[in-house]
């Protein structure tokens, strides 16, 4: 049986087809081990003088089992366009709650150096970060627009906030165009798993018992999941503790108390 060959360049490109392709690719590392084998096998044969002892002759790999095939529509298929549209629309939000919670220069403006500057990069990874991030948004929307670049309009914030929207609105017609479409796709998945950990729609809030909140001693204090510190729910009460703290404010309420 010769090696079967399949179509992956027609397929959606988008993660509905991961599993198809993987299991392709597995499969076509296998065939070409498996040639690789024989052909060793075959010559082995050939100098061989007791045909009674011959090795074993190697096994060709069976087939893949995979889904049913969902082509491009012309580059992803409708489920995957609106995924990545979706996911891009998220991009503005993530990148907002990825400032708050940045560890590196609290009080500072926020503000990156303009791009085609000459100024020595901002010493904050975060503001950094999303300095790459407007500057892509502003290239996609000039590739988009044809022309060569776009200036930042307004603060850094407000320009992620407007290319992301500027392109969330033009996504469909982008993911369509079969010349620029998957790049665009793979950018976009890029930079969502890169802030998907920022992304508020995505946050789980767990909520914390056994402890009073030691500013307005109510049983309120949470954490997001995956953070180093716990906050109080309660309105206009600001009380932030460390996970540490509050694990050892719980020993202390664990304690038996001794009787009098």
């Amino acid at each position: 049986m010769s090696q079967r060959t399949y179509d992956l360049e027609h397929l959606c490109q988008g993660a509905c087809m991961n599993s198809y392709r993987r299991k392709v690719r597995t499969y076509e590392h296998a065939y070409a081990a498996y040639q690789t084998a024989h052909h060793n096998w075959r010559n082995d044969i050939a100098a061989w003088h007791a045909p009674m002892m011959w090795p074993t002759e190697p096994a060709e790999p069976a087939e893949p089992r995979l889904p049913y095939p969902v082509p491009g529509s012309p580059v992803y298929c409708s489920d995957c366009g609106y995924a990545l549209k979706s996911k891009l629309s998220k991009l503005d939000g993530a990148a907002c709650v990825y400032l708050r919670e940045s560890d590196g220069l609290r009080g500072q403006s926020g503000e990156a150096k303009v791009s085609g500057s000459e100024e020595s990069r901002s010493p904050s990874p975060t503001i950094d970060d999303l300095d790459d991030l407007d500057s892509w948004l502003r290239s996609w929307k000039a590739a988009y627009l044809g022309i060569d670049s776009l200036s930042r309009q307004g603060s850094l914030s407000d320009s992620i906030s407007l290319g992301t929207a500027w392109l969330v609105v033009r996504a469909e017609r982008i993911l369509a165009n079969p010349d620029i479409a998957r790049y665009f796709g793979s950018e976009v998945e890029e930079w969502h798993a890169k802030l998907i950990r920022y992304d508020p729609s995505d946050v789980v809030v767990e909520r914390l018992k056994g402890v009073r909140c030691p500013e307005c001693k109510s049983f309120t204090l949470q954490r997001r999941v995956g953070d180093d510190k716990v906050t109080c729910g309660t309105p206009k009460c600001d009380r932030v503790l460390t996970l540490v703290e509050y694990r050892d404010l719980l020993e202390e309420v664990k304690k038996p108390r001794r009787v009098a």
